[in-house]
């Protein structure tokens, strides 16, 4: 059984849905993160952080710190998705989570422009660091996926 006249096969199609799907899930938490980072009243997004306190407490004993966790998690979710979707810079995906780490060091820089939001160097960590164990994870990840299918 060969390859249909249009050349495209089931499995290429799913695929093909697939990456949609992820690059669609990338660009929307880009774009959620991107504004959640340089929004001029961060007192409108401060509801969603009940979560982010509750784990900044049970890890660090302290929930001022519920910011960074926030930051770290919207930024390793972006890192993940980078990875699903297939993003690459400069050809590799190597670079993907550098880039990524890169733009949310800026981004914590240019809240500093709007004069409401002062940028803080530990958000910006935090964001590249997100950026990095995002996409780490999800190596990880699929890296115990393809070995249990193997299995």
């Amino acid at each position: 059984m060969g390859t249909p006249p249009g050349g495209e096969t089931r499995a290429g199609r799913l695929m093909d849905g697939r990456k949609f799907l992820a690059r669609s899930v990338f660009v929307m938490l880009f774009g959620v993160v991107t504004y959640l980072t340089v929004t001029p009243n961060p007192d409108e997004a401060e509801k969603g952080f009940a979560a982010a306190r509750f784990i900044a407490a049970l890890l660090f004993g302290d929930a001022q710190l519920g910011d960074k966790v926030a930051h770290f998690a919207g930024y390793g979710a972006l890192g993940a998705s980078a990875f699903w979707a297939g993003i690459t810079f400069f050809s590799h995906k190597r670079w993907t989570p550098l880039v990524l780490g890169i733009y949310g060091a800026l981004l914590e820089g240019v809240q500093g422009l709007g004069g409401v939001r002062s940028p803080e160097l530990a958000d910006a960590f935090a964001n590249a660091f997100g950026a990095f164990a995002g996409f780490a994870g999800a190596i990880i990840l699929a890296m115990a996926i393809t070995k249990f299918k193997a299995a």
